[in-house]
């Protein structure tokens, strides 16, 4: 959508009477003083037409006017309002075409404006507005970014006073269009989208006879601004599409996983077939079980899971596990425990007679235990058969891929959300400038009223308590829109695809001022966050959504670290030792026992596995300073609190990496 409003002003810092209208002689805009001095009576822009504008004689000179500027020739028309005959004012007219149609623009000042200009100086004007309304319309539908760059020379030289003679060079992403103007006879604008410069536009003459005016500079600025939000809205729709290609590639791999987890579930199922023959074989041979025991042992060593034959008096009969000796107890052997087990499979077996399947928990293992019952010679339970199948890998890849259907969802919601909340948080920011600007303007003359009168009250305060505090309030409201924005990005950019690439230059700082946002609302409950960060530290290269998901990680363990009752202390500290960028997540919480440090970058070790931890944050946090050439390590003592240390090499990065794992 073009900015009009940027057309408008750019326009009024030339004429001060501008009143422009459509080819259906619909008003499209009219100027402050154009308004204050020849509408008196205010107008609506809802759907206004000339006709209900002007007086009849005015009328016929508008559409004469408007009729000679389309055909190319000048023209001027007067301007008389419709209750109002002894008020006329000559105006020039001026015709655009544009996607639409076109546009008429009627100008003129208020004192003698149409003859303080050459006639040559106003058609120049005039070239402008049109060159910069085609610039605007032409970004908005140029199908490429590359064709409207290669295009724009065609654009721009309409605009300035000698087209054939003029050049124009754009540099935009790293790639060059047009021709370079001499050095030394050029005007030109930078082009500043997202917050960085990405490119610049340069317009010029490569002979010197030929000079640029000061209007076709303020034209191309104003252009440049206009590109500005263009190209950044472009930017923003490509990154849409590609998250949208990206989305539908890891749904494909997501349904590649589904049908091997359906591939293995079938496998399963033929392996309990085959228990089931084993079963029947065991049944056979169970009257001559001492004959068949040197058999049965060279099944049980071919079988790849753990496998067990239990007496009724829960005692092991024989095994495959090298590490247990038949004679124990079942539940001491296998499991450790004193007593037997709460969901004992022999004791069910023993009471329905019937093989059983089921999962149970041991430790941080989850086991797919087989139970079959063994019978005698007068065909009763003489025990059972169990096999043990650690399913740990599986149970986890079922979480993982639960969870990851969360995280697209969630990345959905937050760049839905973030849009929402941008759109009426952009109209905040914008209405508190122009309020801001208009409080500039006016305060002067309210303090020359309160001056006189000194009793003076706004909003039902006292002037000169109002006077002191509004621009404060006004400053605090800014204040917190830039915050909600700043708020809404991170979330954005954290929820945003990563492609894995170690190629961000990366301020630690500002991730680290990043991440403690996002996670404030998880950890605030539980522990203060306080930042102690080292100014102007050196960048380095690497992958920021990687590092943040770190910090993110490591902050949120700390705040779940704290005992449950006090509210503990979290800090953040920064600084750079011997060339690496260093960084301390210090928490007073519970701490962790030596073995704990020892295991806690292991995959899949985890303290809080009833509370829904996969042991994967860590061990992951591990692999991606590693990616860095970096390390991290901790320290931590009992009830005292624990922290990690993390060193990254400061510049580009390295080929060896310094990994430290404790």
């Amino acid at each position: 959508m073009i900015r009009l409003k940027n057309l408008y002003d750019f326009m009024e810092g030339i004429f001060d009477y501008l009143l422009i209208l459509d080819d259906n002689e619909r008003l499209i805009h009219a100027s402050d003083l154009f308004r204050k001095d020849c509408l008196p009576g205010g107008y609506s822009d809802n759907e206004i037409t000339l006709e209900g504008l002007v007086s009849d004689f005015s009328l016929k000179t508008f559409r004469s006017a408007m009729a000679k500027a389309k055909a190319g020739n000048r023209a001027i028309a007067v301007f008389s309002p419709s209750d109002d005959e002894a008020c006329s004012i000559p105006l020039k007219v001026g015709h655009a075409a544009v996607e639409e149609g076109g546009i008429y623009v009627f100008f003129g000042n208020k004192f003698g404006g149409l003859s303080q200009r050459t006639e040559s100086e106003k058609d120049e004007r005039i070239k402008e507005l049109a060159c910069l309304y085609r610039v605007m319309e032409w970004i908005e539908v140029s199908p490429t970014t590359e064709s409207f760059f290669t295009e724009l020379p065609r654009y721009l030289s309409s605009g300035v006073l000698y087209p054939e003679e003029v050049v124009v060079h754009s540099v935009y992403g790293g790639v060059e269009y047009g021709q370079e103007p001499s050095p030394d006879n050029h005007i030109s604008v930078t082009l500043v989208v997202g917050g960085k410069e990405k490119g610049v536009i340069r317009v010029g003459y490569l002979d010197d006879q030929y000079q640029l005016l000061p209007e076709e500079q303020k034209m191309l600025s104003e252009i440049g601004r206009t590109l500005n939000f263009a190209l950044e809205r472009r930017e923003y729709r490509d990154k849409l599409r590609m998250k949208e290609e990206e989305e539908k590639e890891y749904s494909n791999r997501l349904e590649k996983l589904e049908a091997e987890i359906t591939s293995r579930t079938a496998e399963l199922e033929e392996q309990r077939e085959n228990l089931g023959i084993v079963n029947s074989y065991l049944d056979r041979v169970s009257s001559g079980l001492e004959e068949s025991k040197g058999r049965l042992e060279t099944m049980f060593e071919a079988i790849p899971d753990d496998v067990v034959l239990i007496d009724k008096n829960r005692k092991i009969v024989m095994t495959n596990r090298d590490d247990i000796q038949a004679g124990g107890h079942c539940y001491e052997g296998f499991f450790g425990r004193e007593r037997p087990c709460e969901d004992c499979r022999l004791a069910r077996i023993l009471k329905d007679k019937t093989p059983l399947t089921l999962l149970i928990k041991h430790d941080d293992r989850y086991l797919e235990v087989h139970a079959l019952p063994v019978y005698n010679k007068d065909h009763e339970v003489d025990g059972i058969l169990e096999f043990y199948r650690d399913v740990t890998l599986e149970k986890t890849y079922e979480q993982q891929l639960q969870q990851a259907d969360k995280l697209a969802s969630l990345g959905q919601l937050v760049s839905g959300i973030g849009h929402e909340i941008n759109n009426p948080n952009q109209f905040i920011r914008g209405n508190i400038k122009i309020i801001k600007q208009s409080l500039d303007d006016m305060l002067p003359i309210v303090d020359d009223h309160y001056a006189s009168h000194q009793d003076l009250k706004i909003a039902r305060l006292k002037y000169d308590f109002f006077r002191e505090h509004i621009m404060t309030l006004v400053d605090d409201m800014a204040h917190g829109s830039e915050r909600i924005k700043a708020i809404v990005e991170s979330l954005r950019n954290f929820a945003r695809k990563d492609e894995g690439l170690l190629v961000d230059t990366v301020d630690i700082n500002t991730l680290i001022e990043a991440s403690a946002r996002l996670v404030h609302n998880e950890v605030h409950k539980r522990a203060e966050i306080e930042l102690d960060l080292v100014p102007n530290l050196p960048t380095f290269i690497g992958n920021s959504q990687k590092i943040e998901q770190v910090l993110i990680n490591l902050l949120v363990n700390a705040g779940q670290a704290m005992p449950d009752d006090g509210k503990g202390m979290i800090t953040v500290r920064t600084g750079e030792d011997g060339g690496n960028i260093v960084v301390k997540i210090e928490d007073n919480g519970k701490g962790m026992t030596e073995k704990t440090r020892k295991m806690i970058f292991d995959p899949f070790f985890t303290t809080k596995r009833a509370k829904g931890g996969t042991g994967l944050g860590l061990s992951i946090a591990f692999k991606i300073i590693s990616e860095h050439s970096g390390s991290i390590s901790v320290s931590s003592e009992l009830n005292v609190g624990t922290t990690f240390t993390i060193r990254i090499p400061a510049g580009k990065k390295t080929q060896v990496a310094a990994k430290e794992k404790p």
